[in-house]
């Protein structure tokens, strides 16, 4: 899997533990300009983009991500990729609604791959929020198939990633820079 010509940043970590504000910062060193993807779920206030260059584009629980990011894709100039940024808020959240609206576990399934290839296809620079998957005590077996999924999924994105990073508390942890591997 992977195959694009862009940069794919991860960063995770709890509910309310700085994800957003970090990548934001973070994207204003990477990029000049770029473009901040939200559902708009997870705060009412579109956080402090970096600069005039940035725009925010509040997607809700419209589009699936897939068609966003490529309609993104398809409208920019393929020689200024490397110079600008796509900020995905949060990964979670749209696997969310897609696991929502999904009729059946195949056509999720189906959804979330043809997703996770157009992630790891983007044509610039991508920093992809998501959450760390925590179990309940007695979770619904909708509940754990979507935690397994949605952990699947940011193994695979973590696998790819040039960079990652876990927040905790607002502190940002690089994962990458560590180099604690164990193979399954």
């Amino acid at each position: 899997m992977g195959g694009g010509n862009g940069l794919l940043i991860t960063v995770t970590g709890g509910i309310g533990s700085g994800k957003t504000r970090f990548a934001l910062q973070y994207a204003a060193q990477m990029s000049r300009e770029g473009v901040y993807l939200s559902t708009g779920d997870h705060d009412s206030v579109i956080p402090e983009l970096p600069s005039a260059h940035y725009r925010a584009i509040q997607a809700g629980n419209g589009p699936k991500l897939a068609e966003v990011v490529n309609q993104i894709n398809r409208e920019s100039n393929l020689f200024l990729a490397d110079q600008r940024m796509l900020i995905v808020d949060s990964l979670t959240s749209w696997m969310a609604a897609s696991f929502r609206e999904a009729t059946d576990l195949d056509q999720q399934r189906v959804e979330t791959q043809r997703l996770l290839e157009t992630l790891l296809s983007y044509q610039g620079k991508i920093l992809i929020i998501t959450n760390e998957m925590h179990g309940s005590l007695h979770p619904s077996e909708e509940e754990r198939i979507f935690a397994a999924r949605m952990a699947s999924v940011n193994r695979i994105l973590q696998s790819n990633a040039k960079q990652m990073f876990m927040l905790v508390s607002g502190l940002a942890i690089d994962l990458k820079a560590l180099h604690l591997r164990y193979e399954d």
